[in-house]
């Protein structure tokens, strides 16, 4: 990096930065409201700095990406910026909610929640292009998330035909890692710190884990085949046939164990020697009924920590005793009206970015007292959404190279990987992390700076047919160019002093494109551009 950029990104980066549950369906005067919720908050936090709303431009972009996963292009700013209605924003969350892209950035998210604690295969990969199309599609479609959560529990077959087997069929249907990664996806409970022995910090009894487990006794997922690309998708879910599930003996391990009969969390029993599907039936059918104390709350404490920056508890999979609970009234309010309003996923999004909380210009915080608010960091921007930002920004083409062929002393070579692919490497983490544990890495920042395939995108050449050169190209006017290249990149204008110091750049430098490359590259490389405020 040369030392004109440097100082440049500096500069900039100072300015910059099946069947439903039984419950009876409330009234509509009874439901949250948008209103209401603030009020709870107020209540929950009374502490609350005061603060403004974002500006327009802001929201748009904050909207884009927390509901479709991308920035907004300039054309999208421009249009909402001159729309006269009174309730633009709300009708901007309506539109956004009702595009495909909301089911396709979804699906990322859930299935970056399952994929991250499943143990990949040895000499194989595993494909989760299935399960996103499969779930974007239910997404899309507003399919309540309790008839999701079943259909990921008790579905069968193979998974490229059935993505829905996903779930149990990658945890090849082992029963200790299916039942803590159902408590801790579904329910946001770390269950198993209970396996080896009583929870030593919650109320879970190592029984409990184990009867939980017992579920899966009968669950098999197969993942088979060994071999260069291997994806994983001819996984089989069947039913095993027979046997029951044994807790080992915790004081001796190579001792008899206990036979386990299926328990859920809530004591509901289900006679030994079931099949699979009755067991996993009765699980899912348990999991998400109305009156489960932890369903709801989960997905409300998961879609919050995405939307205001931090969740009512964090880590999100961490709803325990001995974990700070943030706003609970909130909580406990958004988690009854999500039920009462039968898990309705698009409805409790419209409410939540309804909201004055929503649209502050601060988020509520990282506090973990109502008494002591903190501001909120900055959210990282997943891969996908990283990877989204760089194409419209600029242009940056999706290549795969073709695949290494296997060799004597190269057996298994792994798939190529796309753009795409790299990028999301880089820049993905774990959605259930706290967002102080999610941090930037070098790895992120050579990438940026100096990818190969990113550096041909950062040209003003006319011959290089970048999509800053057709910037360049069709606006002679420099101070105009500059505020197209900042919608263009951060979806927003240049604020004064950015203008100034850019303008000065290009002068100083002499040469309009080379110049130009400089404000593209710092501004791809400020911390603003990876971030979501």
């Amino acid at each position: 990096m040369n030392n004109t950029r440097l100082a440049l990104v500096l500069g900039m980066m100072f300015f910059v930065g099946t069947a439903r549950p039984q419950a009876a369906q409330a009234a509509e005067s009874e439901r949250l409201t948008a209103r209401a919720i603030d009020g709870l908050i107020a209540q929950d936090m009374p502490k609350l700095p005061a603060s403004q709303s974002i500006t327009d431009e802001q929201f748009l972009r904050r909207l884009s990406l927390d509901l479709i996963g991308r920035p907004p292009t300039p054309e999208e700013v421009n249009a909402f910026l001159k729309e006269q209605a009174a309730d633009k924003r709300g009708h901007a969350i309506d539109r956004l909610l009702a595009s495909p892209e909301f089911g396709k950035h979804w699906a990322n998210y859930w299935s970056d929640t399952i994929s991250y604690r499943v143990p990949p295969p040895e000499l194989n990969f595993l494909s989760y292009k299935p399960l996103k199309t499969w779930l974007a599609e239910r997404f899309n479609a507003n399919t309540p998330w309790d008839q999701i959560s079943r259909e990921l529990l008790t579905a069968t077959g193979v998974v490229k035909d059935n993505p829905a087997a996903t779930f149990v069929g990658y945890h090849r249907g082992n029963p200790t890692k299916l039942a803590a990664e159902t408590a801790r996806v579904f329910l946001c409970i770390q269950l198993q710190c209970a396996e080896c022995h009583n929870h030593k910090f919650d109320h879970w009894k190592r029984s409990q884990f184990h009867s939980l487990a017992a579920f899966f006794a009968r669950a098999g997922g197969n993942i088979g085949g060994v071999g260069a690309n291997q994806d994983g998708l001819g996984t089989m879910v069947k039913d095993k046939g027979k046997g029951e599930y044994v807790m080992p003996n915790a004081v001796n391990p190579k001792a008899k164990g206990e036979t386990m009969i299926p328990v859920f969390l809530n004591g509901e029993k289900l006679d030994a020697d079931k099949s699979d599907a009755e067991r996993r039936a009765f699980l899912a059918e348990n999991m998400t009924r109305a009156d489960n104390p932890w369903f709801a709350k989960a997905f409300v404490n998961r879609l919050w920590s995405r939307l205001l920056g931090r969740g009512f508890y964090e880590p999100v999979d961490n709803m325990a005793d001995y974990v700070p609970h943030f706003l609970p009234k909130t909580h406990q309010a958004l988690a009854d009206d999500f039920v009462a309003g039968r898990f309705d996923i698009k409805d409790l999004f419209r409410k939540v970015m309804n909201t004055q909380a929503y649209q502050r210009d601060q988020a509520l915080g990282l506090a973990l007292t109502k008494e002591a608010p903190t501001p909120a960091i900055a959210d990282k921007l997943s891969g996908e959404q990283v990877f989204e930002a760089l194409v419209l920004a600029t242009g940056l083409p999706n290549f795969t190279p073709p695949p290494v062929k296997a060799t004597g002393a190269f057996r298994f070579p792994p798939p190529p990987k796309s753009t795409c692919d790299l990028v999301v490497d880089k820049f993905s983490f774990d959605p259930s992390y706290a967002p102080e544990e999610v941090t930037r890495t070098m790895g992120q920042a050579m990438l940026l700076m100096n990818n190969t395939q990113l550096q041909a995108q950062i040209n003003a050449d006319p011959k290089s047919g970048t999509k800053l050169a057709k910037l360049l190209e069709q606006e002679a006017d420099d101070a105009k160019a500059l505020v197209r290249l900042f919608e263009q990149v951060l979806s927003r204008k240049p604020t004064d002093k950015e203008s100034k110091l850019s303008l000065e750049h290009i002068a100083a430098v002499g040469k309009r494109g080379e110049a130009f490359e400089d404000l593209l590259w710092s501004l791809i490389n400020s911390a603003e551009f990876t971030t979501r405020r």
